[in-house]
């Protein structure tokens, strides 16, 4: 009889352990008592997060810590590590610049979103320039948990995109939107069409822990909020990128410009003719626009 010989994992697997080393496991959460009890009594967020991990076959979901003011958060930051920290806040203002601005003085490298009933951001630039300091993005809270998937799957990619396409050469869609109505309701849809897609690419006759691993090789989504933080992501990721869906109407220097993403397609398709592009916007008439680039366009 022949001696039985282990076996050696392909080195496909190997380097599958290598991608996404940064993952969301604890978040702190502030609010006042009332949302948290709506959040946790109407929405059953712990129980809704767990749910959409596993009917998307995905990795272990985050912890939620809860703090019911900027004070109980800086306690619990000082006795636990967190990930990232989300702010819940009825509007955007000032107030919750605050929460922000605290929240950066303890570490200056946390991500801090804010999560609000609020469907667009103030453009007086007093407000503006201050949430741009202490707030690293602005989403809107409708009830839907798949919102809160999707940030940690955005933060997720934003740590990870560097060491992936060094380890795997992973591709980058890249997507321009600045008002948190419009990203909170693609932005879920994009990562459960990503996720779904890539699952049916994925060998059947694998087991569940290498199907696991494939998934960490889809495509990474970055989230730019300005032209110029659209122009970065492009500028070092330019031989990764898959695709560019972008909104026509955001910020360039400091400015709310109708002609931003229009002008920043036209700069991609100059340098990157192969890849697909999609102008979002709420205004018909930039129909003709994307036409001109050429590019797809979404009313």
């Amino acid at each position: 009889m022949k001696p039985v010989q282990a076996v050696r994992p392909s080195n496909r697997f190997r380097l599958f352990h290598d991608l996404m080393p940064w993952k969301v496991k604890r978040i702190l959460l502030i609010s006042t008592s009332y949302e948290a009890w709506i959040m946790e009594e109407d929405c059953r967020l712990s129980e809704q997060i767990i749910n959409e991990y596993s009917a998307l076959n995905l990795s272990q979901p985050p912890r939620l810590t809860w703090a019911l003011s900027i004070e109980e958060a800086v306690e619990c930051m000082e006795s636990k590590t967190f990930d990232f920290v989300i702010a819940i806040s009825s509007s955007v203002n000032l107030a919750a610049y605050q929460i922000g601005s605290e929240i950066k003085k303890i570490n200056p490298h946390m991500v801090v979103v804010l999560l609000t009933h609020q469907e667009a951001v103030p453009t007086s630039s007093s407000i503006a320039d201050h949430l741009i300091a202490s707030i690293d993005h602005i989403f809107f809270w409708s009830g839907q948990v798949d919102i809160l998937l999707a940030i940690i799957k955005c933060i997720e990619d934003r740590f990870n995109v560097k060491n992936d396409i060094t380890c795997a050469d992973v591709r980058v869609i890249l997507f321009v939107e600045d008002s948190p109505f419009y990203l909170s309701s693609m932005l879920p849809v994009l990562y459960k069409e990503l996720v779904v897609e890539t699952q049916a690419v994925i060998d059947d006759g694998l087991n569940k822990e290498h199907r696991l691993l494939t998934m960490r090789a889809r495509p990474k989504i970055l989230v730019a909020h300005s032209f110029e933080q659209a122009m970065h992501y492009f500028e070092t990721f330019k031989p990764n990128i898959l695709g560019v869906i972008s909104d026509a109407r955001y910020s360039r220097n400091c400015e709310l410009d109708g002609r931003a993403g229009v002008d920043l397609l036209h700069h991609i398709k100059q340098e990157r003719f192969d890849i697909p592009m999609l102008l979002a916007s709420s205004e018909p008439h930039n129909c003709e626009l994307a036409a001109n680039i050429p590019a797809l366009f979404a009313d």
